[in-house]
């Protein structure tokens, strides 16, 4: 029994890292430049700088200051467990993420605006998420896949890409994090149910005003 419950918190560590939050832009990108849309069409070396900006931006660069803030005392844990741990991050990313937007705009070539959004969409639901968190923890891991499985179901419409198998997985992967994060203990059950219905429903209507 405790060997079973050893494993089942390793795997949810797992599921927490591989499905980490700051990681749904870079997803969401891969999943749209190989959709089979016109979109896999842009030129490789384009393709290549765009994913090399995201990832850094929305990635590589948030994660690589959480060290700073633990060495200054301004978080507690690298892990955010406490509400008030996450109120700098949070703001921190939501910087980045529009720093990729506007780089994005900027770049010497045509950058479709879908992926545009994306990213600034993914940065309104960070600050969504921060003045949420200033009075009541909520997942960000759910939030986030919550609102991958969203960016994917409206390009599939918007595009008509056949991604109904996409976004099946997508789901299964949605429930196997909400397990994950109650298994670790991060947060309540109203915490997660939370985070899938404000990363969905926020992911969908911030898209629907930036695009029509």
């Amino acid at each position: 029994m405790i060997q079973k419950e050893i494993y089942n918190n390793l795997f949810s560590k797992i599921v927490s890292v591989l499905f980490h939050p700051l990681l749904m832009p870079t997803y969401a990108l891969i999943i749209i430049l190989n959709s089979g849309t016109h979109y896999a069409y842009i030129p490789e070396q384009a393709q290549k700088i765009i994913y090399v900006l995201i990832f850094l931006s929305t990635f590589l660069i948030p994660v690589s200051i959480t060290p700073f803030l633990l060495q200054l005392k301004l978080i507690n844990t690298f892990e955010l467990e406490e509400r008030k741990d996450r109120i700098i991050p949070l703001f921190i990313t939501a910087i980045s993420y529009y720093f990729s937007f506007y780089l994005l705009t900027r770049l010497p070539f045509h950058v479709p605006q879908f992926i545009k959004i994306l990213v600034l969409a993914s940065a309104i639901l960070i600050v969504i998420n921060l003045l949420i968190n200033l009075k009541w923890k909520i997942s960000s891991h759910l939030i986030g896949i919550s609102g991958l499985l969203a960016i994917v179901f409206i390009f599939s419409i918007v595009y008509y890409a056949n991604l109904m198998n996409i976004l099946v997985l997508i789901t299964v992967i949605a429930g196997v994090v909400a397990f994950a994060r109650l298994k670790l203990n991060a947060h309540s059950p109203s915490q997660v149910y939370a985070g899938f219905l404000i990363g969905f429903s926020g992911m969908i209507v911030i898209i629907y005003f930036s695009m029509f």
